[in-house]
């Protein structure tokens, strides 16, 4: 068994683990590039035939630029506070699949329907450990990488998006990078996660110890 697959082995056996008598919500979060989408991706094929999986990604709640209250002048704020339609998410899918809620889920993409009691809701993307949604997940997935690694697999990931390895870079330096510098000073995501994994080497991921608290995401309160 490889490293990567003792990881999946792991983590599944945390989420199925979890008694409930509803779906299990579980956050991947992680700096841009830092392989969460993957990740997220690789454990729904792991959970396949044990849980029925819901497939959801924050970049599928992206708002139109047109309806970002941006402040002029700060790309990295606008970029944390301002990207994501964070009301939809919680009302399409967190309410419904939590404590109390009727399992009637709906995402972006128009799929919707009524989840199993013992489904998993998995959830890629950035900023899902901040404080707003902190008590809406029962399991939080935290991958860690340095901005210099985060800032060379973003040029690279990115460079056909954005016209070029120099645009791709400045969208880091600007916006990416300082905001997600911003959403670690204000919410610790490592803190607030109950699974840590160093993702510098993405075949050799590390379990790190949790220093997880009060003010953690919802299972472990």
């Amino acid at each position: 068994m490889t490293t990567r697959q003792a990881l999946l082995t792991r983590l599944v056996g945390s989420i199925v683990g979890i008694s409930r008598d509803r779906p299990v919500r579980v956050a991947v979060d992680g700096p841009d590039a830092a392989g969460k989408t993957t990740l997220a991706d690789e454990l729904a094929d792991a959970l396949s035939g044990i849980r029925p999986v819901i497939r959801v990604s924050v970049d599928d709640y992206i708002r139109p630029a047109e309806r970002r209250p941006q402040s002029p002048g700060v790309p990295a704020a606008g970029y944390f506070d301002d990207n994501f339609d964070l009301a939809a998410l919680i009302a399409g899918c967190l309410i419904p699949l939590g404590p109390g809620g009727d399992r009637n889920y709906r995402a972006p993409d128009g799929t919707s329907g009524r989840a199993p009691y013992d489904a998993v809701l998995l959830v890629d993307g950035v900023f899902l450990l901040q404080a707003r949604l902190r008590p809406y997940w029962d399991v939080g997935i935290y991958l860690h990488i340095g901005p210099d690694e985060m800032l060379r697999r973003g040029v690279l990931r990115d460079r056909d998006q954005y016209g070029g390895e120099s645009a791709a870079r400045s969208m880091f330096e600007t916006q990416f990078v300082p905001g997600w510098r911003a959403y670690q000073a204000q919410h610790d995501p490592a803190a607030a996660a109950t699974i840590v994994i160093d993702h510098e080497e993405p075949s050799r991921p590390v379990i790190r110890p949790s220093s997880a608290g009060d003010g953690n995401v919802g299972w472990q309160r």
